[in-house]
């Protein structure tokens, strides 16, 4: 290779030289290295460090799920990270619903709410997931009105079924309702 003419040579310390080598970017494999230590399906790693948002998912993750962070991250990518942070700490505290929280934050893009000011949002909105209770008694009513196709199905009736008490009970957790409803139905097939 020949010497560049049109820019003048000059002499680096080793001073210089050992604080370039100190702050280089991290290689894709130390980065990858660093994503391991999460929660997180290989595919979302991959598309986080991918989309160059490693850096971002790591300053921001402190006490919230993985997952659930990455997720939020990956279908959010240019919103700000706090504002995601604090939707997902909304969720997490019982304020919002799984499905209802990135229509909240399309509707929030551009400001920065507290956890408080979310969950305020959400209540206001219809965003507040089912009161466990509440969800019960529908699971109950919906298998006792369909307990023949129960019978029939047995644990088969759990996606039709997963479908109708979604539908009844608006703003419940889908992971709630699962678990309900395998329970119920586990009950008339035993």
């Amino acid at each position: 290779m020949y010497p560049e003419t049109d820019i003048p040579s000059f002499i680096l310390s080793n001073q210089e030289w050992l604080t370039i080598l100190e702050n280089l970017p991290m290689s894709d494999d130390e980065r990858n290295m660093r994503m391991q230590q999460f929660e997180i399906s290989q595919d979302q790693s991959k598309q986080i460090i991918a989309r160059q948002l490693d850096d971002i998912f790591v300053d921001n993750i402190g006490d919230l799920p993985h997952k659930g962070l990455a997720t939020l991250l990956l279908e959010n990518d240019t919103v700000n990270p706090q504002l995601l942070a604090n939707v997902l700490r909304a969720k997490e505290a019982g304020h919002l619903s799984r499905e209802s929280m990135n229509e909240i934050v399309t509707t929030l893009i551009g400001s920065n709410p507290t956890v408080e000011e979310i969950a305020e949002y959400a209540e206001k909105n219809g965003y507040k997931p089912a009161n466990v209770a509440d969800l019960a008694s529908v699971v109950d009513s919906i298998i006792a009105q369909r307990i023949d196709f129960v019978k029939e199905r047995g644990m088969g009736a759990m996606g039709p079924l997963m479908g109708i008490v979604m539908q009844e009970s608006a703003g419940a957790d889908g992971k709630q309702v699962s678990a309900l409803l395998r329970v119920a139905i586990q009950k008339v097939i035993e």
